[in-house]
């Protein structure tokens, strides 16, 4: 136990004044963002009840999910994203909110990580949620802003990958996979390992063919030309629906003048399992993992009782920070306008002259028990903007440079 006073979990991570400062500005830019936007922030606890979580259709198996217990001995669960509470509050008390509702947080989640995804338990986030709304244009609409969420953070040379869930269960139903078969194709596809998922279906009970076209499923990546070779591949009704609804979502992000951001990946399964449509990930080659996931969940708030149609996306803000800062963007730690000490005889001064400062916006820093010299000194280091020495007759302004 000793030796461990000094270090933090697996997964969690240290927060510096310098990211601090710049992880602050980053979440009220996108808070404005989604406010100018038509969305209203909420905020839920920290704590669900794990009753809400423990169904295999949410894509989270117990073990990834962080539990402990109330004094009545109820298992709660740290929430593992922010969508399954925001239902659950749509669901709940806003349920005689007039539709369309679009909410949005800023707020952190936590899971158990996986050998595939990142090795963050805990994740703040910045995401939205669009209720009430089924069609293509809120879809369009949630990937724009999630695009303009990308582009206001600062971030160079991102893409949004466009997928749809209907295809991927269409192409396993036409393939009589079971349930269990079908997660374990799931995972496979998501990690796009051709060998074994060749080991895989051999020893499966499929022909084929159908499992040449299922090797297939991976490479299913690019333009928008990967959606003709899709229609190609498979006639089954709901994977050509999920085709015409990405081509209709790609035409209105045409319109938004956004479809240099987009690619295709039909390839793409989302680690949670509520969703129903259209699902999009944010990808730069200097992260080589998800920044930003989403799509549309239609099934889910009919679980908590309200059914509705929904949409919505969530920016992981660390590791949108980790990859700002390997395209160059330097986190600098901030310092006070003001650093300021006093003459043993000058307390009283030195408050006054502090308070002023701070009431006209300036940050001021006290600097206790320190001399004129010493004050000088500290200056030269550069952790203030500037000096002040105040003393019975007035405050003096030092110069950077020694005298």
């Amino acid at each position: 136990m000793e030796g461990r006073k000094l270090q933090i979990p697996g997964g969690m991570q240290d927060t510096l004044p310098g990211e601090c400062a710049h992880k602050r500005r980053l979440e009220s830019e996108l808070r404005q963002l989604f406010q100018r936007s038509g969305y209203q922030e909420i905020e839920t606890p920290i704590l669900e009840y794990y009753d809400a979580l423990d169904d295999q259709t949410y894509g989270y198996r117990p073990e990834q999910v962080w539990k402990t217990f109330d004094s009545r001995g109820r298992v709660l669960a740290i929430r593992p994203d922010s969508t399954i509470p925001a239902v659950r509050l749509a669901s709940g008390r806003l349920k005689d909110a007039p539709l369309p509702l679009r909410l949005c947080y800023v707020q952190s989640a936590a899971h158990y990580f996986s050998d595939t995804l990142s090795m963050l338990c805990a994740e703040p986030q910045a995401g939205v949620e669009l209720m009430g709304e089924g069609g293509v244009e809120a879809d369009a609409e949630v990937i724009a802003l999630a695009i303009e969420a990308l582009k206001l953070s600062g971030l160079r040379d991102f893409q949004i990958e466009l997928g749809q869930a209907g295809f991927f269960t269409g192409f396993m139903q036409e393939a009589g996979l079971t349930d269990s078969q079908c997660e374990v194709m799931r995972r496979l596809t998501e990690q796009k390992n051709a060998l074994e998922m060749q080991l895989y279906l051999e020893k499966l009970s499929v022909s084929a063919d159908a499992a040449r076209r299922l090797m297939h499923l991976p490479r299913l990546y690019g333009d928008i030309a990967v959606l003709d070779e899709a229609e190609q591949l498979t006639p089954h009704p709901l994977c050509r629906s999920a085709i015409r609804s990405l081509r209709e979502v790609i035409r209105i992000l045409r319109a938004w003048g956004l479809e240099e951001y987009i690619t295709i990946d039909l390839g793409m399964v989302h680690q949670a399992g509520y969703y129903s449509g259209m699902i999009f990930r944010g990808m730069t080659a200097d992260l080589g993992q998800p920044l930003l996931s989403g799509g549309r969940y239609d099934g889910l708030p009919a679980r908590f009782g309200r059914e509705i149609p929904a949409t919505g996306f969530a920016v992981k803000l660390k590791l949108l920070m980790m990859a700002l800062e390997r395209q160059g963007a330097s986190f600098t730690a901030p310092v006070p306008d003001v650093m300021l000490a006093f003459a043993p005889d000058a307390l009283a001064q030195a408050v006054a002259y502090a308070r002023g400062q701070r009431a006209q916006g300036v940050s001021v820093a006290m600097l206790y028990g320190a001399s004129r010299d010493a004050l000088q000194e500290k200056l030269l280091l550069g952790i203030a903007r500037s000096a002040v020495y105040v003393t019975a007759e007035g405050a003096e302004l030092l110069e950077r440079e020694a005298e």
